[in-house]
């Protein structure tokens, strides 16, 4: 086992720290450890990343327009069903990155996209009709992911344009055999 393993075991240790996350923030960056491989075996990540945007008020064709970029993906909201509840709850509009590689890389190949429209995204925002995020998704001990993506960052510049978009952060990780609690 590595030094660096070994001190951020310490200081999980010591900050009581759920075990497995280790999460270490400056001003300038921010940084996500996660200690799963602590043996011989390494785990296997399938990890994603997106930018979204969200509205019960703006279409996600309006959103397009408003923008001048092309999504990945969109959702209607409503369009799946309208009682007891609707579904989706929101119009969504959203950009991916598609390729494989560690998490931060799939970052900066999103941000990069979204960049040029930064400030619009931010006129969005500030209307107060649209919220807007970038998630990032990842599933440990996946037997189709790859090996050796165990960490990921933002850059202060990355940081820097979300903040400028007026973005939230969001981050999903899953280990383990989550079928025992699907339905029967």
């Amino acid at each position: 086992m590595s030094a660096a393993i070994r001190a951020l075991q310490t200081v999980t240790a010591q900050l009581a720290v759920p075990r497995g996350i280790c999460r270490i923030a400056c001003a300038s960056e921010i940084r996500m450890y996660t200690l799963a491989s602590m043996g011989t075996a390494p785990w296997k990540v399938r990890q994603y990343c997106y930018f979204w945007l969200a509205s019960e008020a703006v279409t996600a064709g309006r959103i397009t327009e408003l923008l001048g970029l092309e999504p990945d993906r969109i959702a209607v909201m409503g369009s799946r069903r309208t009682s007891p509840r609707v579904v989706p709850a929101a119009h969504r509009w959203e950009i991916s990155c598609r390729t494989h590689g560690r998490i931060d890389e799939q970052v900066s190949t999103v941000l990069a996209r979204i960049a040029p429209a930064a400030d619009r995204v931010r006129a969005l925002v500030d209307g107060g009709d649209v919220d807007a995020g970038l998630m990032m998704v990842r599933w440990f001990d996946d037997p189709d992911g790859g090996y050796g993506a165990m960490g990921w960052w933002l850059t202060r510049e990355q940081i820097q344009l979300l903040a400028r978009m007026g973005a939230t952060v969001e981050s999903d990780e899953y280990a383990g055999d989550f079928t025992a609690h699907s339905p029967r």
